[in-house]
């Protein structure tokens, strides 16, 4: 129903009602042009993180949700692949990279 993510494929990326759509597209542009490996994954209601706080709290705010796959969470055998942690933080960098003050992230 949210869509198989696996460890080692890449972090998460989550389309959702918290979730901005052009910002979404715009680090899925960027995973593409960097060649990182992303996952997708869905959420009906709210993710469970942060992201809903940063959408919803006052005037809201352009919230895209990056996830780190993982097994076993919040447990003393959490187990995650080294390589979703460093595409994560990639990924992270380049986007950032790549935003400016000139991007458009109005649905109008």
């Amino acid at each position: 129903i949210e869509g198989e993510v696996h460890c080692g494929k890449g972090p998460a990326l989550v389309y959702g009602p918290a979730v901005h759509n052009k910002l979404l597209g715009f680090v899925q542009d960027v995973a593409e042009k960097k060649n990182i490996d992303v996952q997708l994954r869905v959420t009906s209601r709210s993710t469970g993180t942060d992201t809903d706080s940063f959408a919803y709290a006052n005037d809201g705010c352009p919230s895209v949700l990056i996830s780190i796959p993982l097994r076993y969470m919040h447990t003393t055998v959490e187990m995650l692949h080294k390589s979703d942690i460093e595409n994560t933080i990639r990924l992270m960098y380049e986007t950032l990279l790549e935003l400016t003050p000139e991007t458009n992230l109005s649905y109008l």
